[in-house]
């Protein structure tokens, strides 16, 4: 995922992780999880920064730094997030 998001990844390099990605999503029903805007769990986000604003009601995801992976109620890694939370 690291290197997708810097460009590293390209030609056969791309095909295999892609692949790769699809048989761990698929066939062991590994799910991906973390986007911007969700809830803040600590059960399931390791926060790496935490910003405040006048206009935040709850903690949010605000920053998806390596998004996390679960099989079905157990994570096997959480989503390491940027997060803004209330005042």
């Amino acid at each position: 995922a690291l290197a997708r998001q810097h460009g590293d990844l390209d030609g056969p390099f791309l095909a295999v992780a892609e692949k790769l990605e699809q048989v761990l999503l698929a066939r062991f029903e590994v799910e991906r999880f973390g986007a911007v805007g969700d809830e803040f769990d600590p059960a399931h986000h390791e926060a790496l920064m935490h910003a405040t604003s006048a206009d935040a009601t709850s903690t949010t995801v605000s920053m998806v730094a390596q998004p996390g992976y679960r099989r079905g109620e157990t994570v096997i890694r959480p989503a390491r997030v940027g997060v803004v939370g209330p005042e």
